[in-house]
Parts: structure tokens; C-alpha cells; sequence
């Protein structure tokens, strides 16, 4: 996906739903604060765990209430084209697009699937959108397959902000094909 003109791939390692939060929440945060669209496509309901460490965090209620505006509702998968009519009235209202992804190692791969058809479909009308797709992986089940899931991205994401893979992880080099 990062092949696009202005789309980037950025992966998330999580060990719990809490973890998951605070681990996006300082990122979303950011987002909210320059009115970048915040699109989740989400397995499981993290709604009551996003109240929760909202409800801990000293930040402006008008913050807090951004950021709870956002769907954090599990989302099912749908057929192709309701999804790209969603995605085309999204973007058409927003030249910046995050879309979060969390779940199962097949809801994920569906849900990248799907967006990389729409990609693929619109990229002359996408040519000025900057898109961001955020891929979260629960560490336990996607354990063995780490190096895998960081050759698929370009970049990685924690509590400090999406950093390249590089810098997070010193000694991984992308494999070569020779």
C-alpha cells in the first residue's frame, strides 16, 4: 500500500486493549488537534477503554471529546462497494485521512485487502490526499511473524509518535532479494 503516491504504512504492537489506547491515544491526540479525519476499522469495541483512559488523562474536555467522537465501535467487514462509497465521502471532505485498523491477523489482512483495492481503483483522484493506514497487531498472536508484518510496513508507531522501523528496531534490515 505504501506504493501510492501519498499513503503511508505504519504498524502498531499492542499486548492488551489498554495497551492498545495509550499506546494510539498521544498520536490520535495530535491528529484531533489539526483536524486530520480519524477513520477506524476495529474487530473488537474499544469504546468503554478509550472512556476510561480518557477519563484519567489532564487534557481539555474538548480534547477528550474529539477524540470520543471518533468510532471506536467494532466495525464488521462489508461488501467492497459500500466501503469505497464511505471511503469517497470521507475523502472528499478531508484532504488527510488516518485509517486505524485493529484486530485479528484475518480481519486485518481483509481490511488491507479492501483498502488496497480502493487504492488501487481511485489513485488518480487520490493523487492530493494523504492517507495514513495504521495496521495494530496484538503482539501474542501475531508473535512469530513480526519480521514479517515490519517488512510489510514502512513505519511503526508507539507512544512517542510513528518513527521509521529502523529507529525503533536497530538491528532489522529489510530482507534483500538478490
Amino acid at each position: 500500500m505504501g506504493d501510492f503516491n501519498n499513503t503511508k504504512k505504519v504498524c502498531g504492537f499492542y499486548v492488551s486493549s489498554m495497551h492498545l489506547i495509550t499506546m494510539i491515544l498521544p498520536y490520535i491526540k495530535k491528529q484531533t488537534e489539526k483536524n486530520i479525519k480519524i477513520q477506524t476499522v476495529l474487530e473488537f469495541n474499544l469504546k468503554e477503554n478509550v472512556s476510561k483512559v480518557l477519563s484519567k488523562l489532564v487534557i481539555k474536555e474538548e480534547e477528550k471529546q474529539k477524540i470520543l467522537n471518533i468510532n471506536w465501535e467494532s466495525t464488521k467487514i462489508e461488501k467492497y462497494s459500500s466501503i469505497e462509497k464511505k471511503l469517497n465521502k470521507i475523502l472528499e471532505q478531508n484532504k488527510k485521512i488516518n485509517i486505524l485498523i485493529s484486530g485479528s491477523k484475518r480481519y486485518i489482512s481483509e481490511i488491507n485487502n479492501i483498502l488496497n483495492k480502493f487504492l488501487s481503483k481511485n489513485y488518480k483522484k487520490l493523487y492530493e490526499k494523504d492517507i495514513t493506514i495504521i495496521n495494530c497487531f496484538e503482539v501474542n498472536e501475531f508473535d512469530n511473524n513480526i519480521r514479517e508484518i515490519l517488512d510489510s510496513h514502512e513505519f511503526i508507531l508507539n507512544t512517542s509518535g510513528v518513527h521509521k522501523k529502523e529507529d525503533i528496531f536497530e538491528d532489522y534490515k529489510k530482507k534483500r532479494i538478490t
